[in-house]
């Protein structure tokens, strides 16, 4: 059974008011509540393309419409929601500067909240108090992470644990940022096989190697560029970090204690991946400047519709998009796969926060605003909405990960569709146990039929440790196994369930990944994501870094092709004009004749 998505990138009935000059965030309404929010494009389920869903017994049609309705239910309040989107957290930021607009919730990416932080733009949320649903169903390590990005809000040089995104914001979405890949067209393209390229591609190095030369495109996007830049321009250091922790093996992967790597090394990864003062920038611009005469261009929003279509063969893609390109490409045909490269990578978080002009019965409704959104219902509408993953976790959000990714899930199809009969024992809605009988009366149960399916086991401990309720964890034993049928934070995996495929490689075992692994990272690949910051005062070298990298936008290939295509229209235009000029001869020549 494929995973559904709901996906549509053009979503014109998203912004359901825009107001582009508000003069304040509280209630201009003569009854009732005005909420104003905003948030990035395409980033909540709404509008005409929403599926819907239920809350107990309660039917709604979209997140936005459905809050309304929820609480109109609830208390007899009517609350309205005004909902703008911006693009980038860059021009968000600068249109919140001029003062022109206001807002009663925005959600920024994890760096542009420190900042707005710093600059004292947001006021504290305190979601351990205020946001229930929210407290209930975030794990202790987004918790933490939320913890880690600090600013000095006070402005006293002494920052405290108050001080902390965690404090300041409810989070909504998260993910990673990686390497999305087509090997089947970079092994045609190039002559080589499929294996070297999916090996290949768990190395940040692959995008500067001319053996995919024209291949990539990248991030139109200052700071995701300059992160892959990071990873690349440091390797070394980061591979002698990963060493010297003696919590990963010659294959960097995770063979110490989790907590201890998350604990101890993350941080080590995290100080490489924020450098940006001004000797570690001009290296980083060294790295880009090559990398740019080796891709085939920059893109802003295109790269997971190019993959989809075959324009590219590589991608530097956030999580999200990942998932949405290898949805649609497995409708046209096409198998894609998604990479955080072996020595790590950017972890990045949204979360939404409140402007301190946001008062009265606005701060009310938005703080239950912010409560409904982090119920697991609606959470996962959004998930299957927009595609990315949410903050929250929880019972409903763990059935609904089973029902995408869990290959026992298409396994209940597959035995239906056999001749032998089906025998199906009720255990976590039927995920967990059931036994299949063959024609020749021989049964089979999960755990043998995972064995020879060769599925893998991915463990998402991380994500849904205490999150899930005592209905659930009764049905599984004390302490828990190491299989998905004694641990329900254990989960299988196949390829034909969207998951991973394991294949061989001069002598090395890799794992691809797809749908599950960009929704999901593995337990073990989470202490080498590194969180990103705000770059403080550092950012203008950044920036003079970026616009120097982008001055002249076309790499090489790019301005290959737009060559060949001004010769092109060059040659045409001289052939016409020659045509002309000798077609204009022969009529003079005529008209001389004709007067002799």
């Amino acid at each position: 059974m494929a995973k559904k998505f709901n996906r549509s990138f053009a979503l014109s009935a998203l912004t359901l008011v825009c107001l582009p000059s508000l003069s304040s965030c509280g209630n201009n309404a003569k009854s009732g509540v005005v909420l104003h929010v905003l948030n990035c494009e395409d980033y909540i389920d709404a509008g005409a393309e929403a599926e819907g869903f239920s809350i107990g017994d309660s039917e709604f049609s979209d997140v936005l419409t459905g809050f309304s309705d929820y609480i109109k239910a609830k208390e007899g309040k009517d609350v309205s929601i005004v909902y703008d989107t911006f693009d980038t957290n860059e021009t968000m930021y600068s249109s919140l500067k001029t003062g022109k607009t206001s807002y009663d919730l925005i959600c920024p990416s994890d760096y542009m909240g420190q900042k707005m932080m710093k600059e004292g733009m947001l006021q504290p949320i305190d979601p351990d108090a205020n946001v229930p649903s929210y407290s209930e169903y975030v794990p202790d390590y987004l918790k933490n992470v939320m913890k880690s990005i600090k600013a000095d809000v006070n402005g006293d040089g002494i920052i405290s644990d108050e001080e902390s995104f965690y404090n300041y914001s409810v989070g909504y979405m998260w993910g990673t940022l990686g390497l999305l890949y087509n090997p089947e067209k970079m092994a045609s393209d190039k002559g080589i096989s499929i294996e070297e390229v999916m090996a290949d591609m768990t190395k940040w190095d692959s995008a500067w190697d001319h053996k995919y030369y024209s291949e990539a495109s990248i991030k139109d996007s200052m700071r995701d560029t300059y992160s892959m830049g990071v990873m690349h321009t440091f390797e070394e250091e980061i591979k002698s970090n990963l060493a010297s922790s003696g919590l990963f093996d010659e294959n960097y992967e995770l063979t110490g204690d989790w907590e201890e790597a998350v604990n101890n090394y993350n941080p080590l990864i995290t100080e490489i991946f924020n450098r940006s003062d001004e000797a570690s920038v001009a290296k980083v611009k060294e790295a880009l400047m090559s990398l740019k005469q080796n891709i085939f261009g920059f893109e802003v929003d295109s790269g997971k519709e190019d993959m989809v279509k075959g324009l590219i063969g590589m991608n530097l893609a956030w999580s999200g998009d990942a998932v949405f390109s290898m949805d649609t490409a497995d409708g046209v045909g096409r198998r894609i796969y998604y990479s955080v490269p072996e020595t790590g990578g950017n972890v990045w978080f949204d979360g939404w926060v409140m402007p301190k002009s946001c008062t009265g019965e606005n701060k009310e409704y938005a703080l239950k605003f912010l409560d409904f959104l982090s119920t697991p219902e609606v959470a996962a509408a959004n998930m299957n909405y927009i595609g990315y993953t949410s903050f929250i976790a929880g019972d409903t959000i763990l059935d609904l990960i089973r029902q995408w990714y869990d290959p026992r899930t298409d396994a209940m199809f597959v035995f239906q569709e056999e001749e032998g009969d089906y025998d199906y024992e009720s255990r976590n809605e039927g995920m967990e146990e059931a036994t299949y009988v063959s024609p020749d009366g021989g049964t089979s149960s999960w755990e043998e039929y995972a064995k020879e399916g060769d599925w893998d086991v991915v463990d998402l401990t991380y994500m849904f440790s205490g999150t899930l309720s005592d209905e659930v964890l009764e049905d599984y034993p004390s302490p828990l196994g190491d299989t998905p049928e004694t641990n329900p934070y254990l989960f299988y995996s196949s390829e034909d369930m969207s998951g991973y495929t394991t294949f061989e490689y001069e002598g090395r075992e890799y794992k691809a990944g797809r749908q599950f692994f960009a929704q999901y990272p593995p337990q073990d690949i989470i202490p080498k994501l590194a969180i990103m910051q705000d770059y403080g005062e550092n950012n203008k070298y950044v920036l003079a870094m970026w616009q120097d990298v982008k001055s002249n936008n076309l790499p090489l290939a790019g301005v290959i092709v737009f060559a060949v295509i001004l010769i092109s229209v060059a040659v045409l235009a001289t052939v016409i004009f020659v045509g002309k000029k000798r077609q204009h001869a022969v009529k003079v020549a005529r008209r001389k004749g004709l007067n002799r």
